[in-house]
């Protein structure tokens, strides 16, 4: 593997991205941060034998997406897209990063968090929930850059409601409901939340009594 640095010094057109197939797919295992037009790509086999990729999307298409057609691949996380203007977006990004597979949890997989004691109680909680009209977008044209998907509606806020949890203790549901059609119904959101909280944080402050397992937990 070292043997392609000297390469790539004696070639000064030539970058050499590296990757390796186990029985996940193929992965990224040397990426040239160099900037060249001419980009080779290597498949190591049983860490002794490389082969020429010639068609890297045929290669790698079928473990990152189930679109048949052509598609641009990252060399670097094997994340794909539409097109090459997308790719080279995407690549001034991901340039600042190692060069790694990007592997999501399986199907119905289950995330738990065990470290209980490295949590930290927070004394307030809101929940809150907003209600929005949606209204058809007319001119709306779909971005080639970014993705095929058609904006057809827009979504505004008609109202929200939320109620603030202190301590354990529920405070009183707030609920509103547009009134006219020039409200700024998020500005009035923040504005009302705000003042709820100050009401809270005015109250009067009793001091935190701990077990002596939560004071060695904390």
């Amino acid at each position: 593997m070292k043997d392609i640095d000297k390469f790539e010094r004696l070639n000064p057109e030539i970058k050499v991205n590296v990757f390796w197939y186990k029985a996940e797919g193929v992965h990224p295992l040397r990426i040239s941060k160099l900037k060249r037009e001419r980009k080779v790509r290597l498949l190591l086999l049983e860490n002794k034998h490389y082969c020429l990729v010639k068609n890297f999307s045929r290669l790698v298409s079928m473990q990152v997406s189930t679109h048949h057609a052509a598609i641009e691949i990252c060399d670097r996380c094997l994340n794909h897209f539409p097109n090459k203007k997308a790719l080279e977006k995407h690549e001034e990004n991901c340039q600042n990063h190692d060069a790694i597979r990007i592997v999501l949890p399986e199907k119905s997989s289950i995330l738990k968090f065990k470290n209980h004691k490295h949590s930290m109680r927070v004394p307030i909680v809101v929940y809150a929930d907003f209600e929005p009209f949606t209204k058809p977008i007319d001119s709306s044209q779909p971005d080639p850059d970014r993705s095929f998907t058609k904006a057809y509606q827009k979504h505004e806020p008609s109202g929200f409601w939320f109620h603030i949890v202190c301590d354990g203790k529920k405070s009183r549901p707030v609920l509103y409901t547009k009134q006219t059609e020039g409200e700024n119904v998020a500005e009035i959101f923040v504005k009302m939340l705000r003042d709820e909280v100050d009401q809270v944080w005015s109250s009067e402050v009793k001091e935190m009594i701990l077990s002596e397992e939560e004071n060695s937990n904390f």
